[in-house]
């Protein structure tokens, strides 16, 4: 049977110079740990300019990742820093998280899962995350989404509309000053939306713009995908 930190080594895709030295049990805290470290040795890449640098110091980290057995699965890790000509004391990359996230990929994409049919609150209390946590999954995820989307032409545009379908979303003005027809045609146009033909304007409002703008796109606007 397969060793327990070779297993986790291989579920995480945890390659050198990364490897998994310990898996521990935690019965009191209902968690199992997952201690990995970086066995590099020598100098390390900057992670902005690939330039190979020597290392400064290391800090401790912990992600939350996928529950093993309905234990709560913690991963912990001391990630080189290293000092670059250019860039100054930088964090190296490790592969199984996002930079800024403390929670795993693999976590993250059951997040995205569940957000498409539960509500950011009901998938905050199922997975005990907070809700800024859950929000920051989604929000991470809509900015992969939109740095993949190719660019649209569309002919006609429906602005404040309460029935349109999913994916069909071109994006979200936060201004919603009076303006005539025919300047928001010109901001379309401005925008690379040189085909279009018709704009119509609806008339909902909405509140929490910069967080009602992430959910349209996570789920209208392709934003929704760790791939």
């Amino acid at each position: 049977m397969m060793h327990d930190k070779e297993l986790y080594q291989q579920i995480l895709g945890i390659k050198v110079p990364w490897k998994v030295k310990e898996v521990s049990l935690k019965l009191e805290e209902g968690q199992i740990l997952i201690e990995i470290a970086n066995e590099s040795f020598g100098e390390l890449k900057c992670p902005k300019c690939d330039i190979i640098s020597p290392k400064y110091d290391y800090v401790e980290r912990s992600w939350r990742h996928l529950d093993t057995c309905q234990y709560e699965t913690i991963l912990r890790a001391k990630v080189p820093r290293v000092s670059c000509k250019e860039h100054k004391v930088v964090q190296v990359r490790f592969p199984w998280a996002e930079k800024g996230s403390r929670l795993t990929i693999l976590f993250e994409s059951l997040i995205i899962d569940w957000l498409k049919v539960a509500s950011t609150t009901a998938v905050s209390k199922n997975l005990k995350l907070s809700w800024k946590q859950i929000d920051g999954v989604m929000q991470r995820a809509v900015k992969r989404g939109l740095s993949r989307r190719k660019k649209q032409t569309p002919t006609r545009i429906g602005i404040d509309e309460t029935s349109f379908q999913k994916r069909h979303v071109v994006d979200v003005i936060d201004d919603r000053k009076k303006a005539p027809l025919a300047d928001l045609v010109l901001y379309f146009e401005k925008c690379g939306y040189e085909r279009l033909e018709k704009v119509v304007r609806g008339c909902n409002g909405f509140r929490n713009r910069n967080r009602f703008k992430n959910a349209i796109f996570f789920h209208l606007g392709g934003g929704g995908s760790l791939s």
